[in-house]
């Protein structure tokens, strides 16, 4: 009895933790799809989310000379501005990802700005288990939370690699209700795809681990960074614009291009299906807005901090 009990447990087990690698796995490969995108569009990608860079290093309080660790860092970004703008060449960042492909792309960048106080490193999972306890002075992770297996074990990893009395401060998507445009995007998408797996965990139903809302609200968030021992926690909702174009078309293209799950979709798709969606997707957002008008879109980020107890 006390065997199958035991047996149960391991199958138990292993369940989670392949359900767990089956969400890292989609979402590496989802990023590593989009990393030609973004780095394409990087200089739009930088200006139109340099007001949460921002709001997340402040919120973190980094100074000059510190040790700095960004998460999910993808192509870079805000480890490249830290190391530059604020840690300056006594500080050092370290900025991580599961992506190969993204970090690619912030290596390049970091080289060709001559930034030698910024290293990329691939992580295989949110143990941060290269790092060893009390290293970083502050840890950020900007919009990466949520995409994430289980958050509350990320952020204890965050927790044990900062040092007592430093913070974490993270960015999460919110309220789906304030993204209208991705709203009306993936409505039109699950008209003309209805295999479900080859739709994204990305757009997984609200509360869903790995989902772009699956941490959507400060309660939840708070919720998480006390499961994960810390203290200190604050929260903000802020309003953003995270592209805009001139024309529907030239954001469906964008879309196209430096999401993911879409470059991965649509490469699985016969032409006149993707020329369908298309047509379809431009004809929804044609009715979201009026022509002549700057193509927007915008949403909701939560914005929370915390601190590490000092000791």
């Amino acid at each position: 009895m006390v065997s199958e009990i035991r047996n149960r447990k391991t199958r138990k087990n292993n369940s989670v933790s392949k359900s767990e690698d089956e969400i890292r796995h989609h979402a590496r490969e989802e990023w590593n799809a989009a990393a030609p995108g973004w780095k394409k569009y990087r200089k739009d990608m930088l200006q139109w989310l340099e007001p949460v860079s921002d709001q997340l290093m402040k919120s973190s309080q980094i100074s000059r000379g510190q040790t700095v660790l960004d998460v999910a860092t993808g192509t870079g970004q805000p480890a490249l501005t830290i190391a530059e703008k604020i840690v300056g060449p006594t500080g050092r960042v370290i900025g991580v990802d599961l992506s190969p492909e993204m970090l690619e792309v912030a290596k390049e960048e970091a080289a060709y700005q001559g930034l030698t106080n910024v290293v990329f490193q691939i992580v295989k999972d949110e143990s941060l288990s290269m790092f060893s306890d009390d290293t970083f002075d502050a840890v950020v992770c900007r919009n990466g939370l949520m995409f994430m297996p289980d958050p509350v074990k990320a952020l204890k990893a965050f927790r044990r690699v900062l040092k007592p009395g430093g913070k974490a401060s993270v960015t999460v998507w919110g309220s789906p209700d304030k993204s209208p445009v991705m709203a009306a995007v993936m409505k039109t998408i699950s008209k003309h795809v209805t295999d479900m797996k080859l739709l994204p965990s990305a757009v997984a139903p609200s509360g869903n681990p790995g989902g772009a809302y699956s941490i959507s609200s400060v309660d939840m968030l708070r919720d998480y960074f006390l499961k994960a021992g810390f203290s200190n926690f604050n929260a903000e909702k802020i309003e953003v614009t995270v592209a805009q174009t001139d024309t529907v078309e030239q954001l469906w293209q964008g879309m196209t291009e430096v999401t993911g799950f879409l470059v991965i979709l649509l490469s699985k798709l016969p032409d006149e299906k993707k020329l369908a969606i298309k047509n379809d997707v431009i004809e929804s957002l044609g009715k979201i807005f009026s022509s002549g008008d700057l193509v927007k879109v915008t949403g909701e980020l939560i914005l929370g901090t915390a601190t590490k107890s000092a000791q």
